[in-house]
């Protein structure tokens, strides 16, 4: 249609200017044709050639081969966070991710410091993050976001915006703290007497925060009264150390909510010191779920475990991987967990993994 158009302009021009009776010579329709029809050609060839010029380069897909993560732990403070860390190294070796883990030694500002450098380690392309405490790392985050690096967050929440990182993948902190509450008022149930002590852990921590909060959340529900709640630091010697202070001021106790396995295990050495029976006179229930309170829960001295799983990491890998495939990430990902009970305890503690 478009070539008939302007093969009928040419015609009607050529018609005015013979009627005119001008000099010049008139191009034959034939004429006209071939050269419309070779401008149509061009026309063609380089349209071809644009769309050539601009098809996309297809996007790098990487597989755990391509993966080099810079992991920044808390530190070393007990077991669960041992089994945490093997559970990187191995499966980071398995899958065959490039690992290279860095320890901060329970310190905020050395995990800064490691942060910034794996955001200047070309290599890395992966952060991994289990935070000391809620706050101050927004800057690093910044960052890495703007160095192109995927942060996933594990075992510990942070308070910061949720476009600076993948994803977090751990436990409900809170749900342990409710957990915790309702077992509580079941072991005294009974009992005369609903004093609780409570041991905590880094008060900085989102796992101290929340599972404090999940705790109150559920305790009026049979009563329980909270009458000494100090920071142990999720150590076995500071959980014994706070106890014992505690036991030279009053011995009214009923039971005691360690916020992990070591300060519950430092509570019950101070109770047999002091002449009374943990597990007995008084009840003792821990978080985590690792081997060392398994035992004590065969020994009569921890009553009841809230489980915190630590082997995070092959949801950690699996996510990141996503994440630098461009696959959208829900902010959150729980793990699974479970409650156990002394009259349980010696059966599965030969399956337990850390």
């Amino acid at each position: 249609m478009k070539i008939s158009k302007v093969l009928l302009g040419v015609v009607v021009v050529a018609m005015l200017f013979a009627a005119a009776g001008c000099a010049a010579p008139t191009p034959t329709t034939v004429e006209v044709t071939k050269e419309v029809i070779k401008q149509v050609e061009v026309t063609k060839i380089v349209q071809q050639q644009v769309v050539v010029t601009a098809t996309p380069v297809p996007k790098k897909t990487y597989t755990y081969k391509d993966m080099t993560v810079g992991f920044i732990q808390t530190g070393s403070e007990g077991g669960w966070r041992a089994a945490n860390t093997a559970s990187f190294k191995e499966t980071a070796q398995q899958l065959g991710i490039n690992l290279k883990f860095y320890d901060a030694q329970n310190k905020l500002e050395n995990q800064i410091s490691a942060f910034k450098n794996f955001i200047a380690d070309k290599d890395v392309n992966v952060i991994v993050l289990a935070a000391l405490e809620t706050t101050g790392f927004d800057d690093v985050l910044k960052e890495a976001k703007a160095a192109g690096k995927t942060v996933v967050l594990e075992d510990r929440r942070i308070d910061a915006s949720e476009d600076l990182y993948a994803t977090y993948i751990g436990s409900d902190f809170a749900e342990e703290g409710r957990k915790s509450a309702v077992e509580v008022c079941k072991l005294l149930e009974g009992i005369k007497g609903k004093n609780v002590w409570e041991l905590v852990g880094n008060v900085g921590s989102s796992a101290a925060k929340d599972r404090g909060q999940g705790f109150r959340e559920k305790m009026d529900a049979c009563g329980i009264k909270i009458t000494k709640s100090q920071t142990a630091n999720w150590s076995i010697t500071e959980g014994k150390q706070v106890t014992e202070a505690w036991l030279k001021e009053t011995k009214d106790v009923q039971a005691i909510f360690a916020q992990n396995d070591e300060m519950g295990l430092g509570a019950a050495q101070a109770l047999k010191e002091a002449g009374l029976k943990p597990g007995v006179d008084v009840k003792i229930l821990t978080v985590d779920a690792t081997a060392g309170a398994f035992k004590a829960m065969v020994a009569g001295e921890v009553n009841t475990v809230v489980e915190c799983n630590p082997l995070l990491a092959p949801q950690v890998y699996e996510a990141a991987l996503k994440a630098l495939n461009g696959e959208k990430l829900p902010k959150w990902v729980p793990s699974q967990e479970g409650v156990f009970y002394a009259k349980d305890a010696a059966t599965i503690l030969p399956t337990r993994k850390y």
